[in-house]
Formats: structure tokens, C-alpha cells, sequence
């Protein structure tokens, strides 16, 4: 047995004492858990922002076709939008307000399909805003040459 001497501190003499050493490796684990505690608020943060964009995304869609459902409707019910489409291009802008603020915004399209000579055929497109996510969809719409033909919606792929 190694006698040691009052006043002598060596290393053999720190690494046999042991007093402290729990509140040692305490802090350690407590600091690896901090440390991962941080990166788990990290990702939940990255989540919520994903879920979020996911949920503009779907509204802008919505949005966009509320916008071709409008365009619908006035070509089978306004003569005048009818016949403005015909002569120019037709671009009309909504804003969806809540709360005082603009929650999304959708911004319609209208013209003669210019590729054929088809005076019926209308492109309709229609994009749709929700904070940073656009949709944009785009459809032709054959209007009827009779009474009796019904109204005619071709939808782009």
C-alpha cells in the first residue's frame, strides 16, 4: 500500500479519489439531454413549417378553382363578359380579406384561344394565392354555339 505523504498531490492520488465524480458525469448527462432536447425543438419547429406550407398549398389550390368556377359562371351567365372575352384579354383580381388583412388573393384570366379559329373557345386561367403559395390551373371552355348545347369545359393536364 502506497503511503502518501501531506501536501504531495499526484496523479495516482486524483484519479483514485472518486469523491465528485457522480456530480461529474450528472452534469454530462444532463447536458447531452440538453443538447438533445434542443434538436427535437428544432425539428418539431421544422414540422410546423411544412404543415403549414402544406396547408397554403391546398388553399391556393382551392382558391385557383374557385377562380375557374367564376370565369364559369359568368361566361354562362354575363353576355357582356362574353363578348369582352372575344375582342381582348379579360384579367380580373380578387382579394380575400380576414380580419382586415389579405388572407389570399386569386387573379382570373380570360381570353380567345388563339391558336384555332374557334370564336367559342375561351382560356380560362386562374391563380391562386394563400401567403407564399401560388397554384396556377388553366382550362379551355368551348361556349355553346346554341341554345341547346351545353357549356363545354376542357381541362388542361
Amino acid at each position: 500500500m502506497t503511503h502518501y505523504r501531506e501536501g504531495d498531490v499526484t496523479l495516482v492520488y486524483i484519479v483514485r479519489n472518486e469523491r465528485g465524480l457522480a456530480a461529474v458525469l450528472a452534469l454530462i448527462a444532463m447536458m447531452l439531454l440538453g443538447i438533445m432536447g434542443i434538436g427535437l425543438m428544432g425539428l418539431s419547429k421544422i414540422d410546423i413549417e411544412i404543415a403549414a406550407n402544406h396547408r397554403d398549398g391546398v388553399a391556393a389550390q382551392y382558391v385557383a378553382e374557385g377562380g375557374i368556377q367564376w370565369a364559369i359562371v359568368q361566361l354562362k351567365t354575363d353576355p357582356d363578359f362574353v363578348i369582352e372575352t372575344k375582342t381582348q384579354k379579360n384579367v380580373t383580381t380578387y382579394v380575400i380579406d380576414k380580419n382586415g388583412s389579405t388572407f389570399a388573393s386569386c387573379t382570373v384570366t380570360t381570353t380567345l384561344k388563339s391558336t384555332t379559329n374557334d370564336e367559342n373557345l375561351r382560356v380560362v386561367t386562374s391563380i391562386g394565392s394563400v401567403n407564399k403559395a401560388k397554384r396556377q390551373i388553366s382550362t379551355q371552355i368551348r361556349l355553346p354555339a346554341g341554345k341547346e348545347n351545353p357549356l363545354e369545359v376542357i381541362w388542361d393536364d
